[in-house]
């Protein structure tokens, strides 16, 4: 079935998305350019701060993180895009108070891209930068090749946990081991129920049947490999526990993907 969306212009979709969202949490959160979503309390920050990206139309991920406690600025692409390096190399300079930023990625290929080119100029400029990749979707590589791994809603609590080892007043060095410790220990997989059209192009991102789920899809629609028939709640956690047997040490996180 066709999806049904209120868009007013594809051109003007990330435009509008964060303009709205600022405009209803403008307590919290203020929008700079290069699309940046800010902490409103980031100026008085006297600590580690928290720097993050990814693309639109995955809301309320990134940007509804942003606030007290967590992420101190989002620097948003187009939808499923990532932001450019000099967007995020800003944000930095712009997060940071004196006590070094914290710059957390998810591992997707775009991203990876902006972020290292983000570090290699945040080192000629001389900042103090961490880089925190998140890397925990176990459906699509094994823990011997986590460096394939896509980041899913791992990144959440990762957020969290950096943003309460930053407000406890720990160094950059600290708050980035903490957050990197957490990051290896975990695996998220995901368990898609309906498919969903891409918001700007049209195109369809997943077609599952009305019966179908899938096991293992990413957050864009990148396929798991685990398609079935839909199951029961526990069934679906076996297939989970069976899916991580390797990962025993690892905390697990599971995600139903339910595209609208």
């Amino acid at each position: 079935m066709k999806m049904k969306k209120f868009i007013n212009s594809q051109e003007d979709l990330t435009k509008e998305l964060l303009e709205g969202f600022v405009a209803a949490n403008r307590d919290l959160v203020s929008l700079h350019p290069q699309n940046m979503v800010v902490n409103n309390k980031l100026e008085t920050a006297d600590r580690v701060t928290i720097v993050t990206q990814g693309g639109s139309g995955h809301e309320p991920a990134i940007s509804g993180f942003v606030g007290e406690g967590m992420v101190d600025v989002s620097v948003v692409g187009d939808i499923f895009a990532a932001p450019g390096p000099q967007a995020c190399v800003e944000a930095i300079q712009l997060a940071d108070k004196g006590k070094g930023v914290l710059y957390i990625v998810l591992n997707h290929a775009g991203d990876m891209l902006t972020g290292n080119l983000t570090m290699k100029q945040c080192k000629k400029l001389g900042l103090n930068v961490g880089k925190v990749v998140t890397q925990e979707d176990i459906a699509n590589a094994p823990r011997s090749n986590s460096d394939d791994r896509r980041g899913l809603v791992g990144c959440v609590p990762t957020y969290k946990i950096a943003g309460a080892a930053a407000a406890e007043g720990k160094s950059l060095e600290e708050v980035a081991a903490i957050a990197q410790r957490f990051a290896d220990n975990m695996a998220t997989l995901a368990v898609a129920v309906r498919g969903a059209t891409h918001p700007a192009t049209g195109s369809m991102l997943a077609d599952l049947g009305e019966d179908e789920m899938e096991i293992g899809m990413g957050q864009h629609g990148e396929g798991g490999g685990g398609r079935q028939p839909m199951n029961f709640s526990a069934t679906t956690a076996v297939i989970f526990r069976n899916s991580s047997k390797e990962e025993k040490r690892w905390q697990p996180l599971i995600c139903t993907l339910v595209f609208r």
